[in-house]
């Protein structure tokens, strides 16, 4: 895949989720003088909202772990997380046991590996758990080799507790009350965040932070 190819990818599914979190506002800024029908839209909006994010977070940073696929590098140039998901069978299979020998043939495998071709499945650095709290996702970026910006830092209240707290609360039932200001907050903030991680991603590819050293 062309670094063109990722950017494109990457802003056409931006805006299509941008176009959905605006309507979300709107419907909600509407003229709905019957409480009970605004209660439904944003609590429903809550929902999309918080979809939005993690759906963008786990979309993008799977395409972003295929486009390193698709630069056919070796292994030992990469930053060491993307080496780990790249060898992790090998640890796995010498857990079982403590003996050296199985240490020695573990280490005998990866140093092996190192000079194979990067090839993983998003699966194996991504991994929303169904709610992805600021801890997942400082996890997720790790793993694929990216820094944690401080605008993720001073956002992570906000992905806790308007976010992913919000969210359960009305899929698992809670008949909690959010008005037109609540969502407006919520679909600010998933702007906030998606742009700015759409953004490191670009850079990541047109620097080619997946590489060790850079």
């Amino acid at each position: 895949m062309e670094s063109s190819a990722f950017v494109d990818g990457i802003d056409r599914q931006l805006a299509r989720r941008k176009v959905e979190l605006s309507n979300l506002t709107l419907m909600v800024k509407g003229d709905n003088p019957d409480p009970h029908r605004l209660s439904c839209i944003a609590r429903s909006a809550i929902v999309l909202a918080y979809a939005h994010w993690e759906g963008f977070v786990k979309q993008s940073s799977s395409d972003y772990v295929n486009y390193v696929n698709g630069v056919r590098i070796k292994v030992s140039e990469l930053k060491f997380s993307l080496q780990a998901a790249h060898v992790s069978s090998s640890f796995k299979r010498a857990a079982a046991s403590s003996k050296t020998r199985y240490l020695g043939e573990m280490l005998e495998e990866i140093d092996r590996r190192r000079n194979e071709i990067f090839k993983v499945s998003p699966e194996k650095c991504i991994d929303t758990e169904s709610n992805l709290s600021s801890l997942v996702f400082k996890d997720i970026l790790r793993g694929i080799g990216l820094d944690v910006l401080p605008l993720y830092e001073t956002r992570s209240v906000f992905i806790d507790r308007r976010l992913v707290k919000a969210r359960n609360q009305v899929a698992h039932g809670e008949l909690v009350s959010f008005d037109a200001v609540d969502v407006e907050d919520r679909i600010d903030g998933v702007r906030l965040l998606i742009d700015s991680y759409a953004e490191q991603l670009k850079k990541a590819v047109a620097s080619n932070e997946y590489i060790n050293g850079q």
